[in-house]
């Protein structure tokens, strides 16, 4: 009897033991960067969608990708990157190879309610409802199936040089209001760029030139991965410059990787145009970035 309660007691001095063993030995989960879109409030649909299948030279034609850029443009990976805010391939896991080559042009209308409130929205608040439409969509007509991981990816970190930043902060873009005219997108070498806007587009000596006006570094960031597809592959880069202001960046020029090197001008690389010209250097990393996990998914169903 007396074995028996020894061992019963030791038996509960464990099991009280057990947990704040196991708690003083766990460590913090790292918070995941590149967030994805995560919905809140009733989902939205939209009233009326219609899915086509488009052919991939039609497809090419009506977007222009960057150089070394291999996801096509109407693509459904790249629709379900828009509806949950991933701005890299590497934020989407898993799903069937068609998924990066079969096209669609997918239309959608919201509801005459929800029309009248985005005509009151920013056009953040705008995009946000129209990714959630999206959302359902993907679910409703794909029967998409998926859920969100944290998962340890490479990365590129940009972080200032040793040199320091060599471009200074400037006030913020006044904030646009629903109703004001489109930003106007026919520019050329020479022209202001709007505040709040990023301009990139190849000079006629086959350079790279990058503009843009009162932009944060998290923007900076994603453009000129998307730029610099050839140079950068298929790593995010993520902001670790610890400024959190605005910034004009003007002429930021640089030779494509895969530029003819008989023909291409005496300028630098991407990597080495952004410590130059703005004192930023980027950095190979391991991060943990929040990322959508196809479970299952099917072809759309007929309109």
């Amino acid at each position: 009897m007396r074995r028996t309660r020894r061992l019963a007691a030791a038996f509960a001095l464990l099991t009280l033991a057990g947990p704040a063993l196991t708690g003083s030995a766990q460590t913090a989960q790292p918070k995941p960067e590149l967030l994805l879109f995560h919905p809140s409030g009733p989902p939205l649909s939209y009233e009326v969608a219609t899915i086509k299948p488009v052919g991939s030279k039609t497809a090419d034609q009506m977007v222009m990708l960057p150089p070394g850029v291999t996801l096509n443009p109407l693509s459904i990976r790249r629709y379900i990157m828009d509806a949950y805010g991933a701005t890299y391939q590497a934020q989407v896991v898993g799903g069937p190879e068609w998924l990066n080559k079969d096209d669609y042009h997918i239309n959608g209308k919201a509801p005459d309610d929800l029309e009248a409130a985005f005509q009151k929205m920013t056009s953040d608040a705008h995009h946000d409802q129209d990714r959630a439409m999206q959302q359902s969509l993907l679910a409703d007509r794909f029967h998409l199936k998926a859920h969100f991981e944290t998962r340890v990816l490479p990365v590129y970190e940009i972080v200032p040089a040793k040199g320091g930043l060599k471009i200074t902060e400037v006030p913020a873009p006044p904030e646009r209001k629903p109703g004001d005219p489109p930003i106007p997108i026919g520019f050329h070498i020479g022209d202001r760029v709007p505040p709040g806007t990023i301009v990139t587009m190849m000079n006629s000596n086959g350079l790279f030139v990058y503009n843009a006006r009162a932009i944060k570094m998290p923007l900076l960031a994603r453009t000129i991965n998307f730029s610099g597809a050839a140079e950068i592959g298929d790593r995010p880069i993520v902001d670790h410059t610890g400024f959190t202001g605005y910034f004009d960046i003007k002429d930021l020029a640089w030779v494509p990787l895969n530029a003819n090197t008989a023909d291409a001008p005496d300028a630098p690389s991407l990597i080495v145009a952004l410590q130059e010209k703005l004192g930023l250097k980027l950095v190979r990393a391991q991060d943990p970035i929040e990322v959508l996990v196809i479970d299952s998914i099917d072809r759309p169903s007929p309109n």
